[in-house]
């Protein structure tokens, strides 16, 4: 983008996160006998069994229900590992746990999941990609939590992120709305730094999130920026109706299907003006089943596809020119 003028407010703020730091509590909210199933009831035993000290018992229990893929045990399990609780503490434990509740429709464990890989991972595309991709499914879907934290990293701008403080603002603004404490003090100090223009477009951001979803396009920067212009964006080259028809770069080799996206989307964002005008695809990789590549193109002949390849190369990523054929 290009920025004439000056900023009409003076700077974003970083928020510290409480990754994974929440004293476990034991069972979530607690229901009335009268309306809960057998496993709800068993889960509770289970769980009163570790307050009073009968360890062994109540995790045996909730091994039993979890071997029967009941979600909610399989949550508890985890929280167990991640705390240490009946065995040594286990990150990687947890973490497999979380995943597999959360597949079977846990909402708190696919939330924490997120919250390890993004604040206590190792920091890899891979794991940046799969956190906001939850949030943003449960953002989506009404929850707070992840409506706030997405917001403060689109304000901020984190992870080589430019920041888009209207949809960080939005998001933030939406999840104060429902009472959700960090959120709104959040909003507090972030309308402070907004013109009232601005503020009203991030407010309607936020009210239409379902409508208008999540996009790498910055919104309302002509309200925060005077005489801010958005980059002309060179509109990228249909799909090749048979990739063995054009010069193509070949992008990885025999690569698992999420980390061939997150390669994918970490070149769109890194490499933008290498590949600018080319179509990205993701294929399967000849003769290794399940296994991918990523292809861009069509290239105009030896010579540019060469260059591009040698740009991609110093990145770090293994390309390759191929001709027609």
């Amino acid at each position: 983008m290009k920025l004439t003028g000056k900023w009409l407010f003076f700077a974003f703020f970083s928020l510290a996160f409480m990754g994974g730091s929440i004293a476990w509590t034991g069972s979530a909210t607690a229901q009335d006998p009268s309306t809960q199933s057998a496993d709800d009831r068993t889960i509770e035993e289970a769980l009163d069994d570790i307050r009073n000290k009968e360890t062994t018992k109540g995790i045996n229990q909730l091994k039993r229900l979890a071997d029967q893929a009941n979600p909610d045990a399989i949550y508890h399990l985890a929280e167990m590992a991640r705390l240490g609780i009946g065995s040594e503490k286990s990150i990687p434990v947890a973490v497999m746990y979380y995943r597999l509740a959360g597949k079977l429709g846990n909402e708190k464990a696919a939330m924490k999941l997120a919250n390890i890989l993004y604040f206590d991972g190792a920091g890899t595309p891979t794991e940046i990609s799969e956190a906001l991709a939850t949030w943003q499914t449960f953002a989506l879907q009404g929850n707070a939590e992840a409506a706030y934290l997405l917001g403060i990293i689109y304000w901020n701008g984190e992870n080589g992120r430019t920041p888009d403080p209207l949809r960080g603002y939005g998001l933030v603004w939406r999840s104060a709305q429902t009472g959700y404490n960090d959120a709104i003090q959040s909003e507090l100090t972030m309308r402070a730094q907004l013109p009232g223009k601005a503020r009203s477009a991030g407010q309607v951001y936020g009210e239409r999130l379902d409508e208008l979803g999540f996009t790498d396009e910055l919104i309302g920067m002509d309200l925060l920026v005077e005489g801010w212009v958005a980059d002309e964006k060179e509109e990228a080259a249909a799909k090749p109706e048979d990739w063995t028809t054009v010069w193509r770069l070949e992008v990885g080799f025999a690569l698992r299907e999420d980390d061939a996206k997150a390669m994918m989307e970490r070149i769109k964002r890194d490499q933008a003006e290498t590949i600018k005008g080319l179509f990205g695809d993701i294929i399967e990789s000849p003769n290794r089943i399940g296994r991918y590549r990523l292809l861009f193109g069509p290239v105009e002949g030896l010579h540019s596809a060469v260059s591009l390849c040698v740009g991609l190369k110093r990145a770090g990523f293994d390309c390759f020119a191929k001709p027609p054929g």
